[in-house]
């Protein structure tokens, strides 16, 4: 990390000038600890033993909190969770070389209990929902309509089971097994965002900030991580919290780009070679099945860098897709919410690519970097170069709220519209355009929403001064750099883009710049 925006300044304010300082410095962590342990008694998880599990056990960091904050809250002490989360993996964790002895076993004993992903579909010949094992390979496992029915989930994507398969073995039925009872390793209920909301307010932002990074991992701004690094890292939770959001990051391998999409949501899919078929991502033209977008909250491209054709055959939908929501292949049409996050390698200093490519977006295939149509739909573009490579020093201590749990309510606060709130007290300002506004108010509606999560929306008067303008000049910030790289492939048709905000009627205008240009 370079530039005087990761100077701490030792106090807790966000910066008064209007720049992308968000709270840090003097909250002690003592401060924060109280004030989780207030608002959040039951559901809080250690976040460095949950990583040591992780990296022991094959399966997402937000399963693991899951099983450890369950057993916290039933009670017992750190320890003893951890001891009973170790049995509870050992024993049910399912492995794709364990399915003829779970065959026996499962016929020996008539059932057997396994932890895997579960995906359910409809089969119309039998008139049943069926189960796909991610692990175990197993398909087309029956199960009773009133399980799909409770977890409704199933059919939308799939997720973390706790699943009994019995034995039928030489029936008529496609498996040798049947799902006798299924129960989802996730949060369950329908307060969980009211509870966050409740919670929040035993905390200053500051340490709410402190305590929101550590949620995901990272260590907090009063730690080991500069301020800077904690604003990029919460504007990638942006695409969780808005739909149709669109975010490109290009930046060094090792900074965790598609860590928080892998690991601690389940409702984002990575696409790990970069790309996906037309079908695959919007629709299949022959049955009419909906693709990505409309099953998950977030679609990834992962190291998009490294693919070139495959990109091309999609673009002309991801335009039509971003603008709208909707794609079209032959008669079938989709329409989705789910953000499209696009992820790039680059490892040459970011003022090397702007002299010898001319502009930020060449490391993508030309499909994607040469066209400023494209472009034009992007919200935001971060700078991945500034994000530092992850290392024990930026992870997480002490406690925290589980990722599964925060990441169900990212899921709800989509539903929320903070805009009109925030417009009453903020204005735009400069030569934007109708997309720079819209990605722009979308950058600092979903920041807001980090900051001050409610069912109900927020009344402005709540958000402090210092929240909207760190928000403001963020949102502005990550799409001028898409507009100064759309000036520089076309500046006849893309004039300079000077950006800028005031906070209050009579607040001062702040003008936005770009620490690369």
């Amino acid at each position: 990390m370079t530039g005087s925006s990761d100077t701490s300044r030792g106090d807790s304010r966000f910066s008064p000038s209007g720049g992308d300082r968000p709270p840090e410095g003097a909250v002690e962590d003592g401060e924060v600890s109280r004030a989780a342990k207030s608002g959040f008694e039951g559901w809080l998880v250690s976040k460095p033993r949950a990583r040591r599990f992780a990296s022991r056990h094959s399966v997402p960091h937000h399963v693991v909190e899951w099983i450890l904050s369950r057993f916290r809250a039933e009670g017992t002490s750190g320890s003893e969770a951890a001891r009973r989360a170790r049995e509870l993996l050992s024993e049910r964790l399912a492995e794709a070389e364990d399915i003829e002895l779970l065959k026996m076993e499962a016929s020996s004993e008539g059932s057997v209990k396994v932890i895997d992903k579960v995906e359910g579909a409809f089969d119309g010949g039998r008139g049943e929902p069926v189960l796909s094992f991610s692990e175990l390979g197993l398909g087309k496992v029956p199960v009773d309509k009133e399980i799909a029915e409770e977890n409704p989930r199933l059919l939308k994507g799939g997720f973390y089971a706790n699943v009994e398969l019995s034995y039928v073995g030489d029936s008529d039925s496609s498996s040798p097994f049947r799902a006798a009872d299924l129960r989802p390793l996730a949060p369950s209920g329908t307060d969980l965002l009211e509870r966050l909301s409740a919670g929040r307010k035993h905390f200053s932002d500051a340490a709410w900030l402190y305590f929101l990074v550590r949620s995901v991992g990272l260590a907090a701004p009063s730690e080991k991580v500069g301020p800077r690094t904690v604003a990029l890292a919460l504007l990638r939770l942006v695409p969780l919290v808005q739909k149709r959001y669109s975010l490109v990051e290009l930046g060094p391998r090792g900074t965790g780009k598609s860590y928080l999409y892998e690991d601690l949501t389940p409702h984002a899919y990575v696409l790990q070679s970069g790309t996906a078929s037309k079908a695959q991502l919007f629709v299949h033209a022959g049955t009419g099945e909906a693709g990505l977008v409309a099953e998950y909250d977030a679609v990834c491209f992962d190291e998009v860098t490294t693919t070139s054709a495959e990109v091309g055959e999609i673009v002309s939908g991801l335009k039509g897709y971003l603008s709208s929501g909707a794609s079209r292949r032959g008669k079938e049409e989709v329409r989705g919410r789910a953000s499209v996050v696009i992820f790039g390698n680059i490892d040459r200093p970011v003022g090397e690519v702007l002299e010898e490519d001319g502009h930020l977006f060449a490391p993508l295939p030309e499909a994607l970097g040469e066209d400023t149509a494209v472009m034009d739909r992007i919200s935001a573009f971060l700078p991945g170069w500034e994000v530092p490579k992850l290392g024990p020093k930026c992870y997480a201590s002490g406690l925290a709220l589980p990722s599964d749990v925060l990441a169900e309510c990212l899921k709800e606060l989509r539903e929320r519209n903070y805009v009109p709130e925030i417009r009453r007290r903020l204005t735009l300002k400069g030569n934007l355009t109708g997309r720079d506004r819209t990605a722009v108010w979308q950058t600092i509606s979903g920041l807001v929403k980090l900051i001050h999560p409610s069912p109900g929306g927020v009344p402005p008067e709540e958000v402090a001064d210092e929240v909207l303008r760190w928000a403001a000049w963020l949102g502005l910030e990550m799409r001028l750099r898409v507009r100064a790289q759309q000036h520089r492939l076309q500046p006849d048709e893309f004039e300079e883009g000077e950006f800028g905000f005031q906070c209050g009627e009579g607040g001062k205008t702040v003008a936005v710049r770009l620490p690369e240009e």
